[in-house]
């Protein structure tokens, strides 16, 4: 107590305090003692909940101050407004809504379409390949509204790997600026853009003019017309020259200076397509030696260019004496394999029908059959062969590319 506080107020005060004490007790009815229907005092205050100090016969009870998840609401970060709905929140730089889209002027993500973000924004950019890109050979334009030097533009680009860059295929150049070695790698390239016709490739590093075949067992097929630039006499008019007439063995050794080989069909499609590119006039021979200039109409033919062919006997000697002349029903004779892919058996094919006694056995090694045409008819057809000792010659023949079996699988 106070020392300043008077005694009769002093002496007032302790009353009331004492009678409120007693009337305590008596309400109290466990007399003082610890109620058992007081809650606990809490130990730690919990989320959404209050915490109290009871004391015997007196509870308590205090609002925790902090934030919960409960019923009393988050005080957190409010969510952010979804992209799309119009407005522009925070960290969006655009919003169109509905008109959002990654081919326009603000992308699906609420941002800016610009050139080097890898969308292309329509009516504004060609391209875009992304940033790095952009500018650099084969990609679109540093600045998205064209594109940069790359195989296709017709231009030579030699530094960034391409051989050539051009767009017909005539002259020999694949879609992906690689130089074609066969009909068959332009057919394959090019697709149906490639029509049968005259066509450029290249060859142990030399331009060759060949004739290509795009129809013939789904197209493909490569001929190079050759013709002797050597003149001899002829041995029934000795006053008269012609072409010096090559075995096959020569042939064969002349069409691999061009990394090529001695005729030899397939198919009967092939063989067709053969007789075709003889016959073609537009399609000029070549010749190495000698200064004759080869006479294109009057080479053009198949009795010339089709006399011999790279068909050998399996075993000197041995034949298939009036059977069709073909690799199933005469395995006596094949054909050479391919230099380029010596394992591989290439199937032949020039006829299905029987000449009595023919191919016969007086044959040799690496000697050709002396094939006969009859020129009357068109297209020219085969009118028999014959096995010579001395294997037969021609100053004419076609030499092929081997990479071409026949007719695809399936």
């Amino acid at each position: 107590m106070h020392a300043r506080i008077p005694l009769r107020i002093r002496v007032g005060v302790d009353w009331r305090v004492a009678v409120a004490l007693m009337l305590a007790g008596c309400l109290d009815r466990n007399g003082g003692q610890i109620d058992p229907t007081a809650v606990e005092a809490s130990t730690g205050g919990g989320d959404g909940s209050s915490s109290g100090t009871t004391f015997p016969g007196i509870m308590t009870t205090t609002v925790d101050p902090g934030g919960s998840d409960g019923d009393s609401g988050s005080t957190g970060d409010p969510t952010p407004a979804p992209c799309g709905n119009g407005k522009i929140d925070v960290p969006e730089q655009c919003d169109e809504g509905d008109a959002n889209g990654d081919d326009r002027t603000c992308t699906s993500s609420c941002r800016w379409n610009i050139c080097g973000d890898g969308l292309i924004e329509t009516g504004d950019e060609v391209c875009d390949d992304g940033k790095g890109k952009n500018g650099t050979y084969g990609h679109c334009g540093k600045y998205c509204k064209d594109f940069s030097p790359h195989c296709g533009d017709g231009t030579l680009q030699a530094a960034d790997g391409e051989v050539c860059d051009d767009p017909e295929p005539m002259y020999g150049c694949l879609p992906d600026c690689t130089q074609a070695t066969s009909c068959l790698d332009i057919r394959t390239g090019w697709g149906d853009a490639a029509e049968t016709g005259l066509y450029s490739i290249r060859r142990l590093d030399r331009q060759l003019t060949v004739w290509c075949d795009m129809q013939a067992d789904g197209g493909g097929y490569t001929f190079l017309k050759y013709a002797s630039g050597t003149l001899v006499p002829n041995p029934p008019e000795p006053d008269k020259f012609i072409g010096e007439p090559l075995t096959a063995a020569q042939a064969e050794e002349k069409c691999a200076s061009w990394g090529l080989r001695l005729f030899s069909p397939r198919t009967q499609q092939h063989l067709r397509a053969a007789v075709t590119a003889a016959s073609a006039a537009e399609f000029a021979p070549v010749h190495v030696n000698g200064d004759y200039p080869p006479t294109v109409a009057a080479d053009s033919d198949a009795a010339g260019y089709l006399s011999i062919m790279g068909i050998y006997p399996v075993t000197p000697g041995l034949s298939c004496e009036s059977k069709p002349l073909n690799s199933e029903d005469c395995p006596q004779w094949a054909a050479k394999p391919d230099p380029q892919a010596p394992d591989v058996v290439m199937p032949y094919w020039v006829t299905d029908k029987i000449f009595i006694g023919q191919p016969g056995t007086g044959n040799c090694a690496g000697c050709s059959l002396l094939y006969d045409w009859n020129l009357q008819v068109q297209p020219p057809v085969l009118t028999g062969y014959f096995a010579l000792n001395t294997g037969a010659s021609s100053p004419h023949f076609l030499c092929e590319v081997g990479d071409k079996l026949g007719a695809p699988e399936g």
